[in-house]
């Protein structure tokens, strides 16, 4: 698989708007975009929150450095590090239902 870019990102958040998705511990959310960035409504509290561009970027370096799908590998880069991951896991999920 290439490596992941922001551009990518975007993609499949905007591919995920609409449905819900889960973090890897299977707490609901929904994925948007404002202002050219994924923001992230969890369905517990129904408020949204983004980290805007940047935390998202070292995001995506981080994750194409290690690979890894634990939010706990992202804590100093992002807050929304589970959201990121559960966003990746749905567009994976999707690509193997496709095949």
């Amino acid at each position: 698989m290439p490596p992941l870019t922001y551009d990518r990102l975007l993609q499949m958040a905007r591919a995920a708007e609409g449905q819900t998705l889960q973090t890897v511990t299977g707490k609901e959310f929904t994925v948007g975009i404002y202002r050219d960035a994924p923001f992230f409504t969890p369905a517990s509290s129904g408020y949204g929150q983004a980290d805007g561009r940047p935390p998202v970027e070292r995001f995506i370096e981080r994750y194409n450095e290690t690979g890894s799908l634990r939010p706990g590998d992202y804590g100093k880069l992002t807050r929304n590090a589970s959201y990121l991951i559960g966003l990746l896991r749905w567009a994976e999920s999707r690509r193997a239902d496709e095949r």
